[in-house]
């Protein structure tokens, strides 16, 4: 899903883009991040029904065949983690998650569009935080050489998607916080949670 207008301008041009002008580098980096989401987007579907499929394998060994998979729970838990750390980086794309513009909108007197890019701002920095001490985290796991008990495969392997999630959000809040045209406003219903 890409951000920009649908409309047309009325004499039939191009419509009007989404970022302020000299910033080439971002809209690059939002055509590339919108090819990355559709295969996220796969990616995500096929981890998760990878994970229902393993549950209910093990479900189907252990209470039928009465034989339980070893290695069932854990695959499914560090598919779950992958699914979950990459499907962030979809759902902020849409805003579709709670939001920090949310909070910063309740402040009288703030500017909508101001609180919107503060937000972004704010996230993109706690991203690449987490990015950075993810990141040394999971290096310290690959050094750490742990394996799982059951796979029998690093267990740095699950951590390394801590890093490679956040620095995905954090690239579509740069690319957020620079789009001059607001991304479409999240569910009404989840805004009252």
């Amino acid at each position: 899903m890409t951000l920009e207008p649908a409309h047309k301008a009325e004499d039939g041009s191009e419509p009007p883009t989404r970022f302020a002008p000299g910033v080439r580098l971002v809209k690059g980096l939002d055509q590339t991040l919108g090819l990355l989401d559709r295969v996220l987007l796969w990616v995500c579907s096929l981890l998760f029904v990878s994970v229902v499929g393993v549950v209910l394998a093990s479900v189907f060994f252990r209470y039928v065949l009465n034989a339980s998979l070893s290695w069932g729970e854990e695959l499914a838990r560090y598919l779950s983690i992958w699914l979950v750390f990459l499907g962030l980086a979809c759902a902020h794309r849409r805003s579709e998650h709670p939001a920090l513009q949310s909070l910063l909108g309740r402040i009288p007197g703030i500017n909508p569009e101001v609180a919107r890019r503060i937000g972004e701002f704010i996230t993109v920095i706690v991203s690449f935080a987490v990015v950075w001490y993810g990141t040394e985290g999971t290096a310290a796991n690959f050094d750490r050489n742990q394996v799982s008990p059951a796979l029998q495969i690093q267990i740095a392997w699950a951590y390394l998607a801590i890093p490679v999630g956040f620095a995905l959000m954090g690239l579509q809040g740069i690319v957020r916080m620079f789009s001059t045209v607001p991304p479409p406003p999240a569910d009404p219903e989840l805004e009252e949670i």
